[in-house]
């Protein structure tokens, strides 16, 4: 996916932005229209814990760079993967990644043959009567990505005049195709790539995702100028990610909540956040609490 992203500017620069064989490019938020198997992870990663450490079976859907994503070499890899080592390893346990289809990610839960899900999900009610879901751990808040500086974008309410473009079925989507935001119309995209093929040919004027994948994305298109609107407050509920654990394992998620603590405290978190998202949110996520916590 890491490639995929590489060879953009190089697409944009020679005027492939039609090619049908872009449609394969899903490179965002829990869309994956073209898996439906599972795919064990067998990475080079190295756990420095005994044999006889217990194993965590993790599924993700690698297709939501930086947080999971399949590299070059077609590992899976991203921070919600590095975050799940080092906790691992600070807590005594393997972790056993499994790139799952997003269709199928909360069923391997119900049906246990997952123990937990990280796939920068967000905090909702509902998933917290069906799941066990750890402290808040990327603080990373839905936003907009435009072309053209005149919009100027620094409210929701100067929106009446934006086309938007979106990933379909994401919190984002619902957001402003729920009718509480006047916007003058809401486009679905399966993938966050193909929505900003259609900003750079006029046909949206601005694209809403998750703030860490849009700029992951727009950062390997150096041709562009982006400007950026954080539409969200980071302590909205749906700002808060959290990782699932299966409902009858509450130990693990003592374990999670404790091994997070203790990254952000020996500074792992910081090395991690930097690596992936550009900057140290040690204090962005400390600030955030789960609800009803």
């Amino acid at each position: 996916m890491k490639t995929l992203y590489k060879v953009l500017p190089m697409m944009l620069g020679v005027g492939l932005f039609g090619c049908s064989n872009a449609n394969n490019a899903t490179t965002q938020d829990n869309v994956n229209t073209n898996s439906t198997t599972a795919i064990k992870d067998n990475n080079a990663f190295v756990s420095k814990l005994p044999d006889t450490a217990p194993t965590v079976k993790l599924s993700t859907d690698a297709q939501f760079a930086p947080y999971g994503f399949n590299d070059e070499y077609g590992s899976v890899t991203g921070f919600d993967i590095d975050l799940m080592r080092e906790i691992g390893e600070d807590q005594g346990f393997k972790v056993e990644i499994y790139s799952d289809p997003w269709e199928e990610v909360f069923e391997n839960l119900d049906n246990k043959t997952r123990d937990m899900l990280a796939a920068a999900v967000p905090y909702s009610t509902e998933r917290d009567k069906k799941y066990l879901l750890s402290d808040p751990y990327a603080p990373l808040p839905s936003s907009l990505v435009y072309l053209d500086e005149s919009l100027n974008l620094t409210s929701v309410d100067e929106l009446d005049d934006v086309k938007i473009g979106v990933l379909s079925d994401t919190v984002q989507y619902d957001y402003f195709s729920s009718g509480e935001i006047n916007v003058e119309s809401v486009s679905p995209y399966p993938s966050t790539f193909l929505a900003v093929k259609a900003m750079v040919r006029g046909e949206v004027d601005a694209v809403a995702e998750d703030a860490g994948a849009l700029r992951y994305l727009m950062n390997d298109l150096p041709d562009l100028e982006p400007k950026y609107f954080d539409y969200e407050d980071i302590h909205a509920e749906s700002a808060y990610k959290v990782l699932l654990v299966e409902k009858g394992q509450p130990e693990l998620l003592e374990k999670v909540n404790a091994g997070l603590k203790s990254l952000k405290q020996n500074g792992t978190y910081a090395t991690l956040t930097i690596k992936w998202f550009g900057e140290d949110l040690t204090q962005a996520v400390s600030e955030q609490r789960k609800p009803n916590t």
